[in-house]
């Protein structure tokens, strides 16, 4: 009897320890979410929301030499309400990045409201990144603010 009891005490000990574990893997996960031709437009045209997206091709240097770099700027833009981080392949999704005018990879465009408001060309780091998308995104959002205004 004392040996079931073990064994249930090691299971639960094991499967609660495999919960916590999960949790952290889970929230490790970056908040880059991959755009479509079929989630594309939609996503991009969210009331008062910025979208920084990302437009790259598997085989493309510079896109792999960003490394880990956009998970990392979606997993530091988390908290931050009304700004989201997503990428576009543009070997899957041509029609998305012939729309989007994409001519070169990788190509950084911050949307607002449907709208493309601006090209990030700035240093290739997190905390840049950032910085320039909160500032955007501000702008963006003063403008549609003022545009409400008008009307």
């Amino acid at each position: 009897m004392a040996t079931k009891t073990a064994s249930s005490l090691s299971l639960s000990l094991l499967t609660i320890t495999s919960l916590i574990l999960l949790s952290f893997v889970l929230r490790a996960q970056s908040e880059v979410i991959t755009l479509t031709s079929d989630t594309f437009s939609d996503k991009i045209k969210e009331k008062d929301t910025a979208w920084f997206v990302k437009f790259c091709v598997p085989w493309c240097k510079h896109c792999k030499n960003l490394g880990s770099l956009w998970d990392d700027l979606g997993k530091t833009m988390e908290g931050e309400d009304e700004i989201e981080v997503g990428e576009v392949d543009c070997g899957l999704d041509k029609a998305v990045c012939t729309k989007a005018d994409i001519h070169s990879y990788p190509t950084f465009k911050v949307f607002y409201d449907g709208e493309e408001v601006a090209k990030y060309q700035g240093a290739r780091d997190v905390e840049s990144m950032k910085t320039f998308v909160l500032e955007e995104a501000e702008k963006a959002a003063a403008k549609a603010l003022e545009s409400d205004k008008e009307l």
